[in-house]
């Protein structure tokens, strides 16, 4: 199972854990597992079957738009983590 790090704007959707455990081959895989119960977070982090612009992505570190984006495949091991960037002022 791979591990989710959870961002604190979004541990309302992991019950407040900020590290899941999820079964999954890709990235893609791992996010829709993430956003399979809620619309609202599946909204937030997708865009139809993209990842919106604002939201970054990264597997041990590393961007997944440098790797092979939503299909990079992800092991037992491997972290991945998100980033929703904030508006404000």
């Amino acid at each position: 199972m791979a591990i989710l790090i959870v961002p604190s704007a979004l541990r309302r959707y992991s019950n407040q854990q900020a590290r899941i455990s999820l079964m999954a081959n890709t990235v893609q895989e791992l996010l829709e597992r993430f956003t399979n119960e809620s619309s609202e977070l599946r909204n937030f982090i997708f865009s139809g079957s993209t990842l919106r612009k604002f939201v970054i992505v990264s597997k041990n570190g590393q961007d997944i738009r440098l790797l092979d984006g939503l299909l990079t495949p992800v092991g037992a091991s491997d972290e991945v983590h998100v980033v929703a960037g904030v508006a404000g002022g």
